[in-house]
């Protein structure tokens, strides 16, 4: 069985360490982050986990679109799209940059009858991180119900948008680790090895594991497809190379059980859909390592805040707007499914041999 999603914690028991490599591969979420799921889109590295990427990176050729050319874009896709099946369009708002990006790139491409089938899944967090949005564009405008019930709409024949993979264009919050211990000037600095050995080092406490991480990752930044010169481009590839699957899949984990039975790659292909995960934003990513981030942590995704200030006029949004982790308070009362395979079917458990792989990097 191949995996495009899988929860860490239970890859990485202790019952399964006895596994060939499990141990040394298990180490990876103690310094990055226990909830990533590393599934490699280069096909570089060889985990103890059987996956199969589904969504490769595409080959580099010159790409002149703007960002906002590619949102406009992928808007009328999506409302044409449901235009067509005659279903509803349900948005998942945070508040945050990318889910406030949809909204507005969908509002600016909408007809006022498409308009009228929008829904705005929030909550008041959702309220609370963005609130002249919600009050000028959202409240009274558009039909709202409760992000909670997002479960429920999975599996089901309504379309669902989200705001997932946005990060992977632009980077992660580690890069607000990196200015906060090195600087900003250190962002675009040359690619050093010794600060990244210092930033992880500070985690693992185990120099050669440090050493033997860095190895695997520099490897990977040989399999890129655009130079990697400098921190942020390091930083950000890592993210762009292995985190895609992980939150392309994770508000679908979150699939109620009833549902559950009704995922399989025709529904993913037709009814859940992530805005940013598309072949034209990624090839505006790697064409664009300048429009990232810029020296500071607010400057993060700033071309996103640009065409969110010429939409909403909104000043103090985009110049002190920053990262906010919104899904936390979503999802920290439901209980995912753990693993998905490449068939798009949901599990809530599977034994390890129905997916370790023995030939591995980690032995």
């Amino acid at each position: 069985m191949k995996l495009v999603f899988y929860n860490p914690v239970l890859v990485r028991d202790e019952s399964n360490r006895h596994l060939p490599g499990m141990e040394r591969f298990s180490t990876f979420f103690k310094f990055y982050n226990n909830a990533v799921v590393l599934l490699d889109r280069t096909g570089t590295l060889k985990i103890p986990i059987q996956t199969q990427s589904v969504f490769p990176i595409p080959a580099l050729r010159p790409f002149s679109k703007t960002l906002e050319e590619v949102c406009n874009e992928r808007a009328c896709e999506l409302l044409r799209h449901v235009d067509k099946l005659g279903t509803p369009l349900y948005v998942l708002y945070s508040g945050g940059i990318d889910s406030t990006l949809v909204l507005v790139s969908l509002l600016k491409n909408a007809t006022p009858s498409e308009k009228k089938n929008i829904i705005v899944l929030l909550n008041k967090e959702s309220i609370q991180e963005n609130p002249s949005f919600y009050a000028d564009h959202i409240r009274g405008q558009l039909r709202t119900e409760s992000s909670g019930m997002f479960g429920f709409l999975m599996g089901t024949n309504n379309v669902f948008v989200g705001g997932e993979c946005g990060d992977q264009l632009f980077g992660t919050d580690r890069l607000l680790d990196i200015i906060t211990r090195f600087g900003g000037q250190s962002l675009h600095a040359p690619y050093s090895r010794d600060i990244f050995f210092t930033y992880f080092n500070s985690s693992l406490n185990d120099g050669d594991l440090t050493n033997y991480w860095l190895d695997i990752f520099e490897r990977l930044k040989g399999a890129a497809t655009v130079p990697i010169t400098t921190n942020a481009e390091f930083i950000w590839w890592i993210s762009f190379a292995l985190k895609w699957h992980a939150v392309f899949f994770r508000i679908l984990s979150y699939a109620s059980s009833r549902n559950a039975p009704n995922i399989s790659r025709a529904y993913v292909a037709t009814r859940y859909f992530h805005f940013y995960n598309t072949d034209d934003f990624q090839l505006w990513s790697l064409n664009n390592p300048d429009k990232k981030i810029r020296d500071t942590w607010r400057s993060y995704k700033w071309p996103c805040k640009d065409i969110i200030y010429d939409f909403t006029k909104d000043a103090d949004y985009r110049d002190n707007k920053t990262k906010h982790g919104s899904q936390f308070f979503l999802l920290k009362h439901m209980e995912p499914h753990n693993f998905i395979d490449d068939s798009f079917h949901l599990y809530r458990t599977l034994d390890a041999k129905q997916y370790y792989n023995p030939d591995n990097d980690f032995l």
